[in-house]
């Protein structure tokens, strides 16, 4: 069995380092977010949040920071670019990056090849819960009563058994990406949720588990809410990420 050399966890307490701030200005800080931590609080209080996380150690710095506003999520086991404002007077600005589509987002995801996609695509449809896995609720195509959804796809790299993808969401449902490219045939690599396996076989004949699922945001393209500045960010993938990528054979 084969395994990352060292498999994310949770941060703990007080762990929160300066070098996931990938941007800071007097109104927003973006980050990276580490894969196994909840965006917000949760209800055990002490667990810890990006969120939790990062206004403590913003706190803790010279001057302090009297205010953090978060302004989107991303599951708990999706890493990336992650935006915060630090003054409320342009919290509408900012959420309406994200509810008016103005911001791009772009993520890259490890999927398993159950099928042979297409160089791109695109899913459009409704995604509403179709059921629960455990305390989870599990969302899908449904015929009425659900939001509508959207995505982009393009293949980046394919390798035995498993394709890494690029989507571009047009909009923001929840689990829309994981769903889309469940649906496709191609369930992330460690999504149970959504019928991915949490092992893959490698050419060698050795099974290679996977800690988690592997969907990384890995950037952000938005006009500044204040300066009105265009600005990209990006995160790399993250170690594990690219560790895995590392064991599958070269791209066909």
């Amino acid at each position: 069995m084969s395994s990352p050399k060292s498999s994310p966890s949770a941060p703990r307490p007080g762990s929160w380092q300066a070098s996931r701030i990938l941007h800071e200005d007097e109104w927003l800080v973006v980050v990276d977010k580490p894969a196994g931590l909840p965006t917000q609080p949760t209800i055990d209080a002490s667990r810890p949040s990006v969120f939790s996380e990062l206004k403590a150690f913003l706190e803790a710095r010279p001057g302090g920071c009297p205010y953090l506003g978060l302004q989107h999520r991303l599951d708990r086991d999706t890493s990336g670019v992650l935006l915060f404002t630090k003054d409320p007077k342009i919290n509408a600005a900012a959420g309406a990056l994200f509810s008016e589509k103005t911001a791009q987002k772009t993520y890259q995801a490890l999927c398993v090849a159950n099928a042979a996609p297409p160089d791109s695509w695109e899913v459009r449809n409704y995604l509403g819960i179709i059921g629960k896995q455990g305390k989870a609720n599990q969302f899908g195509a449904v015929r009425s009563g659900g939001d509508p959804a959207q995505t982009g796809f393009r293949v980046l790299g394919r390798f035995a058994g498993a394709v890494l993808v690029e989507a571009t969401p047009r909009t923001g449902r929840t689990h829309q990406i994981r769903v889309h490219l469940a649906g496709s045939g191609l369930p992330l690599l460690g999504d149970t949720l959504y019928g991915g396996p949490v092992s893959l076989r490698l050419p060698s004949g050795a099974r290679f588990n996977v800690p988690h699922f592997f969907l990384h945001a890995s950037s952000l393209a938005f006009r500044h809410p204040q300066t009105q500045e265009e600005l990209k960010i990006c995160a790399p993938l993250p170690a594990d990420f690219e560790y895995c990528l590392r064991r599958l054979s070269p791209p066909r």
